[in-house]
C-alpha cells in the first residue's frame, strides 16, 4: 500500500523478495515514489513519503523480520516536499511502485523497481493478514529477504560512507511525537502541520 488515507497504527506483516523476472510489470503503470529517512525517535524510524501531489509520515519499529509495528498518516505534501528538499541525496530513495494483484484473493504484490544509487534493485512484498497465511510464491520471485536488515528501506537510505542520518528538523519531530503519543494512548492520531 502507497499511503493510509487516514492516520493508522497497525502491525505490518510483511514478507520480501528480491524479483527474479522484471519482465512481470511490463504494462503495468507504475506510481513514482521519494522516500527520505530521518534519523530515529524512541526506537522508530522515521519516513516521508511522496506520491504524486500526497505525502506521508511514517513511524516503523525497528524490529527486523515479518512483523514490524507502522504508525502512518498523511501530512500536507507541500511540508514534505520542503523536508525532502532538506535532506542530502544520500537519505533519498526513489522508486516505481507497481502492484500486482494476487488472482483470487484480496492481496497483491508490490514490486519497487528502484532508481538512482540504487538502479537495478527490484524487490517485491506483500502484507498478509497473520504470519501463517499461505501464499503462493511465483516464478518470477527471487531469494526471500524478508530477514535481511540491509534491504530495509531505512538501512538502503543509508549513507554509503556509513554517516549518520541528518537528524529530524523540529517541525518533523513534532508531527512524530505527536502520532507516537496519540498511537499508544489510543487517541486520534493525524499529524497536522506544524
Amino acid at each position: 500500500m502507497i499511503g493510509a488515507e487516514t492516520a493508522t497504527a497497525t502491525a505490518e506483516i510483511e514478507r520480501k523478495f528480491l524479483v527474479r523476472d522484471t519482465g512481470i510489470v511490463a504494462g503495468l503503470t507504475g506510481t513514482p515514489l521519494v522516500q527520505g529517512y530521518f534519523g530515529g525517535l524512541e526506537g522508530w524510524t522515521l519516513r516521508l513519503r511522496t506520491a504524486g501531489d500526497r505525502a506521508w509520515l511514517t513511524l516503523k519499529s525497528a524490529q527486523s523480520g515479518m512483523t514490524r509495528q507502522e504508525i502512518e498518516s498523511p501530512v500536507p505534501f507541500e511540508q514534505a516536499s520542503r523536508l525532502l528538499a532538506g535532506l542530502p541525496p544520500d537519505q533519498l530513495i526513489s522508486k516505481i511502485r507497481y502492484r500486482l494483484p494476487v488472482e483470487g484473493s484480496a492481496l497483491a504484490w508490490e514490486i519497487d523497481r528502484f532508481l538512482e544509487r540504487h538502479h537495478g534493485l527490484w524487490l517485491a512484498e506483500i502484507e498478509l493478514p497473520r504470519t501463517d497465511y499461505p501464499v503462493a510464491m511465483p516464478a518470477w520471485l527471487g531469494p526471500e529477504v524478508t530477514g535481511d536488515p540491509r534491504y530495509h528501506n531505512a538501512a538502503l537510505a543509508a549513507s554509503p560512507g556509513g554517516a549518520a542520518p541528518q537528524p529530524a528538523p523540529p517541525e518533523l519531530l513534532a508531527l512524530a511525537r505527536q502520532l507516537l503519543d496519540g498511537a499508544t494512548r489510543g487517541r486520534d492520531i493525524h499529524a497536522g502541520a506544524a
